[in-house]
């Protein structure tokens, strides 16, 4: 993959984050006014959570962290389940396209990360895996 198509895909990403975070903490205001199932504490708490995991993934990929993959990885399930739940209580439209488009940018990013460590994996000498974790624990 290019430098370029790599860049798009990270940009995309985050803006997709960004976009998801602030979508979540404005659709608290919205459950809270519309009372019920809507004001849950569990509702609020996947929002929280959704906007929270959205705002770190986003941190990471602008310092290139070298976790933000791990944190990509959880940001979609974590958006997945919250379009999920959103999508059950209904008149939620807005907060459930933005979770998903947050959870598909993630994963094309977590893919991309895995590509690129591949590529590095092979140019480098195999060492015994086993042993390197192994050797790591010890230490």
């Amino acid at each position: 993959m290019d430098s370029t198509s790599e860049e798009g895909a990270l940009a995309a990403c985050i803006a997709a984050c960004n976009e998801c975070n602030q979508i979540c903490l404005q659709s608290i205001e919205h459950c809270l006014s519309q009372g019920g199932t809507h004001a849950e504490p569990g509702q609020i708490t996947m929002l929280m959570t959704c906007a929270s995991v959205c705002r770190t993934a986003t941190e990471l990929m602008s310092i290139n962290s070298e976790w933000h993959p791990t944190v990509c990885d959880l940001c979609a399930q974590v958006c997945d389940e919250c379009a999920d739940q959103c999508e059950e209580l209904g008149d939620m439209d807005l907060c459930v396209t933005a979770c998903q488009d947050c959870a598909d940018a993630c994963r094309e990013m977590v893919g991309e990360s895995v590509d690129l460590g591949e590529e590095a994996e092979d140019d480098e000498e195999e060492e015994e895996p086993d042993e390197l974790v192994t050797q790591e624990r010890l230490n």
